[in-house]
């Protein structure tokens, strides 16, 4: 299926969930099950090494899973609380350099999560350079910290406008190709933080979704090659990370039909 083709269905799921609705986004049990997901496989992509079954027992038990770290505890426990105040706020949470900051601080505020003590600074940017290594084993760098703020800052001047033109008749731009774009650039581009640039990057277009009235993507472990591949894809072959989010949308469209029809 070509990527106008999912769009289409992803525009029609869209229009089927607004039909079933109740004006009730979740129940409880529901909102837990999403936020417990999101927390799991948001911190399973960064490497965390706790199992879905530990971080339940974590996060619903108040148990500290035996053999597990501080650092990958710390990780789940931060993650959850920050979304416990996203799904409390979306819809008066703005995309903006302020908001970016302070959940970046609240989701890394604890020393022992980052991966180097010498980066440790929640809530700023960068003062140091940072480079990753790709699978391919090509280093990839990204912007030096001199540009973050002023890349930053346009990045969201640039979402807001594109978001706000959605109303236009005519306008053949999609949320999804907005939040994609929005993730591609803060993550490959940008990467504005010392650390936790991957779980910010995806809360943050998770918001934007839920402002839209769209569940919340979701990258689940059994697809991490195919995300972290879709990084180097996207430069060779641009459009390859929405092709990928779209699939992920259309799963998390999907599961919202199903907890719709059940209640």
């Amino acid at each position: 299926m070509d990527i106008t083709a999912k769009l289409k269905k992803i525009d029609r799921l869209k229009k089927k969930l607004d039909t079933l609705g109740t004006g009730k986004d979740w129940d409880q049990d529901f909102l837990e099950k999403i936020k417990i997901d999101f927390t799991y496989n948001s911190n399973k992509i960064e490497g965390n090494a706790l199992t879905y079954g530990q971080t339940i027992q974590l996060l619903k038990e108040f148990v500290t899973p035996k053999n597990t770290s501080t650092a990958d505890c710390l990780d789940i426990l931060n993650h959850q609380q920050v979304l416990d105040e996203v799904f409390e706020q979306y819809q008066a949470t703005q995309v903006t350099e302020a908001n970016i900051k302070r959940l970046h601080k609240a989701l890394m505020k604890s020393p022992d999560q980052w991966s180097d003590s010498i980066h440790y600074d929640p809530g700023k940017y960068k003062i140091l350079e940072n480079v990753t290594t790709r699978l391919s084993g090509k280093i990839h760098h990204y912007k030096q910290p001199s540009e973050v703020s002023a890349a930053i800052s346009y990045l969201i001047k640039n979402t807001n406008s594109r978001l706000s033109d959605l109303i236009i008749p005519g306008n053949d731009d999609h949320i999804l190709k907005i939040v994609t774009d929005f993730h591609y650039e803060f993550l490959n581009i940008i990467h504005p933080f010392g650390d936790g640039n991957g779980r910010i990057a995806r809360i943050m277009m998770n918001i934007i979704l839920l402002k839209s009235k769209y569940p919340p993507i979701f990258i689940k472990p059994v697809n991490k090659l195919a995300y972290m591949n879709s990084f180097e894809e996207e430069e060779n072959n641009p459009g390859s990370m929405l092709d990928f989010m779209a699939d992920r949308l259309i799963e998390s469209l999907k599961l919202k039909e199903k907890f719709l029809k059940r209640n």
